[in-house]
């Protein structure tokens, strides 16, 4: 069976068009878009129908080393220095492209499916009764999203709140995470049973607090309430955070997260945080799905509450009081970005922000736990 189609071969080489610029004022090219205009750090050569300006080469690779919306500066080395040319200078069309691995069975993909899980907010910490637990980061995916071949789509992995200690506080939100035009919004801080200070509102709600957290439509759930002394639990992307218990000396759960299969695998995401208590608790509010347990002076010397786990975008664990001493809220996990696609099609021209590559069904799957951009 021949491996050549439309008169190329499987493995081959091609040149994949980006855009057509104009070199007018070195060393800045100009693009006719600013979708048409290649990422920092994308390797490209020029191709011409006429000739090149003075001081460009066909059949040399460049890098781009700065872009402004739709134009950009190139060298030789990655990082090196501009290249420049005779302004105004050869004749013709130019065009920079890329090259790919031609695939006779898929080019590169029409749709991906996405996970985006934003930074957790952090528990409560303050020399306050009833330190909420912090809610998950919002949680949004699907399938059948739309990408097109040649423009960068930026990847943004939010931060989880830090966890702090104040006479009066609640817990940081978590910072939102970005996915081309896909945005989860951080998880609202823990709040405590102070007048002012109930839990904040994010992709999931903080959790009471003097009032707990709303989280938002379509990314989690509310916070729960505070009962008293106890915090209540951080919502998560699964349900609204546990409420505590006064009567019975018993702080919230943290709200059930989401269990995604996009890596081939079970894993849980965005669970809330535990809440913290100002002492006298006699079992601590449990995190879920990479939500940090609430703070228990009995078994915890200092009663911080405990972090989520990194890059499941669990909600920070609520401080519990400890003699002599105030807590600090466990801090927010951080987001991930997860894509995939057929693994018949071609991979993508260029990914930045070191993403880890797997397979499994027959997906090629990309997981970012560091910011950075994709081009397909």
């Amino acid at each position: 069976m021949s491996s050549r189609l439309g008169g190329f071969i499987a493995g081959q080489n091609i040149n994949v068009s980006i855009g057509t610029f104009t070199a007018v004022t070195s060393p800045t090219f100009t693009f006719g878009s600013t979708a048409g205009t290649p990422a920092v750090g994308q390797a490209v050569e020029f191709t011409t129908t006429g000739t090149l300006p003075t001081g460009l080469s066909i059949n040399t690779t460049y890098y781009v080393i700065s872009v402004s919306t739709n134009t950009c500066q190139f060298s030789t080395t990655l990082g090196g220095s501009a290249v420049t040319f005779t302004n105004s200078s050869g004749s013709g069309t130019h065009t920079a492209v890329t090259q790919r691995t031609f695939n006779a069975y898929g080019g590169a993909p029409s749709t991906v499916e996405y996970l985006v899980v934003a930074g957790g907010g952090a528990g409560a910490g303050s020399y306050q009764p009833g330190d909420g637990g912090g809610g998950a980061g919002g949680l949004v995916t699907a399938a059948g999203f739309s990408v097109a071949t040649g423009s960068a789509l930026t990847v943004t992995i939010g931060a989880g709140g830090a966890g702090a200690y104040s006479f009066y506080i609640i817990g940081a939100s978590g910072s939102n995470s970005v996915f081309s035009s896909v945005t989860a919004t951080g998880g609202g801080g823990g709040g405590t049973n102070v007048a002012s200070y109930g839990g904040a509102t994010g992709g999931s709600g903080g959790g009471g607090g003097i009032s707990a957290g709303s989280g938002t439509a379509g990314q989690g759930n509310a916070g729960g309430a505070v009962s008293g002394a106890f915090g209540g639990g951080g919502g998560g992307a699964g349900s609204a955070g546990t409420a505590a218990s006064n009567v019975s000396s018993l702080n919230g759960n943290g709200g059930a997260g989401f269990c995604s299969t996009i890596t081939g695998q079970r894993v849980f995401y965005a669970g809330g945080g535990g809440g913290g208590s100002e002492g006298g608790a006699q079992v601590r509010g449990l995190g879920t799905a990479g939500g940090g347990n609430g703070g228990l002076p009995n078994n915890n010397s200092s009663g911080n509450g405990f972090p989520g786990t990194a890059n499941t975008g669990g909600g920070g664990g609520g401080g519990s009081k400890a003699a002599g001493g105030g807590p600090s809220g466990g801090s927010g996990g951080s987001g991930v970005v997860i894509i995939r696609y057929p693994q018949i099609n071609a991979a993508p021209a260029l990914v930045t922000g070191a993403p880890q590559v797997s397979y499994a069904d027959g997906y090629q799957i990309y997981t970012w736990t560091s910011s950075g951009s994709v081009i397909f």
